[in-house]
């Protein structure tokens, strides 16, 4: 089983959507069919074969003998209609190839247009060659194929045996602009064993938090952080040097904590060394325990750091505000005046609009942020005018005073001559 074994160490399994898996292989009556094929394959490449040892007249008649080996070999592919039979002839097929024919095969498919529909058999075969020569691997594709999963797959094949050397390669290769797509496949291949160090290249992918480069390998990595348990995700966040990489990750972590308690949650997130990785998750799991516990959540927000305790309210607020917008902006003021509430302040508006319009309106008006308390005002007034303009011109009267000047004039009494 050596050739699968490969393919499943570097994730590439995983990109075929259960069609490479073993119980699903062609049935008894195909598999000869699938013996007959693959040795026609083997004969066609022993003829090139012998026509290297022979001399032949040139290079070029040689690769043009290889050449026509693999185009049987990708007609083979292309009338298979059985996709498990299909992966089967092929791998059968990569393993007995010489490394130079993986490129043959590869230009063979562009050629004739094949790359989408035979996205998979490429990851495979890139997957093949930069398990044997994996500088020759990803210049190829750096020349010819630009597309993501092709460098993913070679890159995190090359980084599964020589972290090393593929984690230089990429960084010497990028061309500084935007997002290191060989950086993301670097991290790939690394995650299963090693997370720390993945978690430590995810910057190198990109500085941007808005990168969905970084996101990816992001989402490569976390899955293997989370399964060696909690207390290691805290050191592996604790690791990071990037605030905004241990935002996301403890953010990323807390959703997919579907099993864990609130309260064990809670002190999760209290554990967490650094103000980054606490703020950031204390708000998810802030609501999750409001759900389920409202007054434990309460006094654990009431037990954080200012620096937590502004953004876990969100979390609290916004349970709140959907039933009790009244309850919600009594709670919220006993919590102080730091302008770090105003997320806060803004959940009970946009939660509580609904259910009393006049309560939640003045959150709006609490708001430190001074172009906030403009637009949310001037925003919800206008929504409000819509639904019921008696209403929403009354509570412009009883809070004419505490208007932003620009709301006032557009909202508020005019001027009598």
């Amino acid at each position: 089983m050596k050739t699968r074994s490969w393919i499943l160490a570097t994730g590439g399994a995983l990109l075929f959507g259960g069609g490479l898996v073993v119980g699903r292989l062609a049935p008894r009556e195909n598999e000869e069919g699938v013996k007959e094929r693959t040795l026609l394959s083997k004969s066609s490449l022993s003829q090139t074969r012998s026509a290297e040892m022979d001399g032949g007249e040139s290079g070029k008649e040689v690769g043009g003998a290889r050449r026509m080996g693999q185009g049987h070999l990708i007609t083979e592919l292309l009338r298979e209609g059985n996709v498990g039979s299909r992966f089967e002839i092929l791998l059968a097929q990569l393993e007995r190839s010489e490394t130079e024919d993986f490129e043959v095969m590869l230009r063979e498919i562009s050629e004739r247009g094949f790359d989408g529909a035979m996205q998979e058999e490429r990851v495979l075969i890139v997957s093949a060659w930069a398990k044997r020569d994996p500088r020759a691997a990803v210049e190829y594709l750096k020349e010819y194929d630009q597309e993501d999963q092709m460098q993913f797959a070679a890159m995190a094949t090359w980084a599964s045996f020589d972290a090393d050397a593929a984690e230089v390669w990429a960084r010497e290769n990028h061309n500084g602009k935007g997002a290191n797509d060989w950086m993301v496949g670097v991290v790939k291949g690394l995650a299963a064993t090693d997370p720390m160090r993945a978690g430590a290249l995810i910057t190198e992918v990109s500085n941007s938090r808005r990168s969905k480069e970084r996101r990816k390998a992001m989402e490569l990595t976390m899955p293997y952080v989370m399964e060696r348990g909690n207390e290691y995700a805290k050191t592996w966040l604790d690791e990071l040097t990037d605030g905004s990489l241990q935002s996301d990750g403890a953010m990323w972590m807390v959703q997919t904590m579907n099993d864990i308690e609130p309260e064990e949650g809670a002190r999760w997130i209290s554990s967490l060394e650094t103000k980054e990785a606490r703020r950031e998750a204390s708000e998810v799991v802030a609501a999750r325990f409001a759900e389920e516990d409202l007054a434990g959540a309460q006094s654990w927000v009431r037990s954080l750091p200012e620096d937590t305790r502004t953004e876990a309210a969100e979390g609290v607020v916004a349970v709140m505000a959907a039933d009790d917008p009244r309850a919600a902006v009594a709670w919220l003021e006993k919590l102080g005046d730091d302008p770090d509430y105003d997320g806060a302040w803004v959940d009970l508006l946009q939660k509580g609009f609904k259910a009393e319009p006049a309560v939640a309106m003045v959150s709006a008006l609490r708001l430190a942020n001074e172009n906030w308390r403009e637009r949310y005002t001037r925003d919800y007034l206008t929504r409000w005018m819509r639904q019921d303009e008696t209403a929403a011109k009354q509570w412009v009267t009883d809070y004419q005073e505490f208007l932003p000047p620009k709301v006032a004039r557009r909202f508020g009494r005019k001027p009598t001559r």
